[in-house]
């Protein structure tokens, strides 16, 4: 069976983005975050979930580089499988269009139906629904929701 991937909005689910002088980004997480995406990511065989965990995010006119940099900042980019990054900016399609989660689960090579998408924004996750995707509301939430998807 093929592994399960789980995809994040990045701001007010893993933490407050704010944008600094001269328009850097910056990403302060919410204190569990790194527990719990260890915790999802880590192999079953080592008492973790096994999912692949990846991005799905709105992000204006932000480069790819500057997103990567913005998730090795907060720490989060070595638990992120890199294929498994989505950005607005860069796939030319928002959250606002089922496309956007059907393409994130063509590149994980699972169906939606093993597909998990958390996001605090409730529009976002109809649609994800809309694809087929399984949804969670917070990170906390998701844990729970991701471990069914493993069964």
């Amino acid at each position: 069976m093929a592994t399960p991937a789980s995809f994040l909005d990045i701001g007010e689910t893993l933490g407050m983005a704010t944008a600094g002088a001269g328009g850097q980004l910056s990403l302060e997480l919410f204190p569990f975050v790194l527990d719990i995406l260890r915790a999802m990511s880590k192999p079953a065989a080592q008492g973790g979930l096994g999912h692949r965990l990846g991005v799905i995010s709105n992000t204006g006119t932000e480069s790819a580089a500057s997103m990567q940099a913005l998730l090795a900042n907060a720490g989060l980019l070595p638990l992120l499988d890199s294929q498994l990054l989505l950005f607005s900016s860069v796939e030319g399609i928002d959250k606002s269009k089922p496309a956007l989660f059907v393409r994130a689960a063509q590149r994980a090579g699972v169906p939606a139906g093993r597909c998990l998408y958390v996001g605090e924004n409730a529009t976002e996750r109809a649609v994800a629904s809309q694809a087929g995707f399984n949804v969670a509301f917070h990170l906390l939430h998701a844990f729970h929701v991701a471990r069914a998807i493993t069964r």
